[in-house]
């Protein structure tokens, strides 16, 4: 007999394997038992939300041949420092950049 219900999980017919070491396996399963997972929602979750930051950072912009235009001419006109932006510059910053 076959139920449906809009609580079932998603039925999962593909597989994933990956080789790992020991220390990196260890490591992976305390980073699930932290967050009461079990190894493979841990690695899946943590997989699919890196691959949606790379991918988001590799979206395709397709601009029109003006809009094109005015973005390369934008961008090879030099930046223009006013004194506004200039004293913001010069404050001391309470945070640091990350390479």
């Amino acid at each position: 007999m076959y139920c449906h219900s809009e609580y079932m999980a998603t039925v999962k017919d593909e597989r994933l394997q990956i080789r790992v070491d020991p220390q990196r396996k260890q490591l992976l399963e305390r980073a699930a038992d932290a967050t009461h997972q079990n190894l493979s929602a841990f690695v899946l979750q943590a997989a699919a939300q890196h691959a949606e930051e790379v991918l988001a950072e590799r979206t395709v912009i397709q601009l029109s041949p003006q809009a094109a235009r005015a973005f390369t001419d934008a961008l090879a006109q030099p930046a223009m420092v006013n004194e506004r932006l200039a004293a913001a510059l010069d404050r001391p910053r309470g945070f640091r950049w990350v390479d």
